[in-house]
């Protein structure tokens, strides 16, 4: 006779009580944005608080046939970037980049950025390739 069974089982039972026995994590308060003082709308931890929140009117379709700036919205500190089509080159030291001058980014990625907004520029690298972009500011 065994007694694996009855350890599994018990022990499976001990577990299933421990964890209906931990109370849920309760999520965080959050007032409005750009309210520092009262009276502000503080809204009570009833849904997560994520890592950023959208910034407003994003770019889509935008021609870097030349070195071109993105216009971030007012208090926008994070882009998610897409290169549609081609590969397009990419500096943001305020340096206009080139088609062979720059750090390259293929047709197809996509991923945030969270550098200095106003001063990242993009550029062609081959082709006719367009860039989406959706701004958010952090929490």
């Amino acid at each position: 006779m065994t007694t694996t069974r009855p350890l599994a089982a018990l022990f499976s039972a001990l577990l299933c009580a421990l964890l209906a026995a931990i109370a849920p994590a309760a999520a965080q308060t959050h007032r409005d944005k750009g309210c520092s003082t009262p009276p502000c709308s503080i809204i009570p931890g009833v849904a997560p608080i994520y890592a950023y929140n959208s910034g407003g009117i994003g770019q889509y379709a935008l021609s870097v046939a030349t070195a071109t700036n993105l216009t971030p919205p007012t208090g926008a500190t994070i882009a998610q970037i897409c290169i549609e089509t081609a590969p397009v080159r990419y500096r943001d030291d305020g340096v206009a980049p080139t088609a062979s001058v720059g750090i390259p980014l293929a047709a197809g990625w996509c991923g945030p950025y969270a550098g200095p907004l106003s001063a990242i520029q993009f550029i062609a690298q081959s082709g006719s390739p367009t860039i989406d972009v959706s701004y958010y500011y952090s929490n």
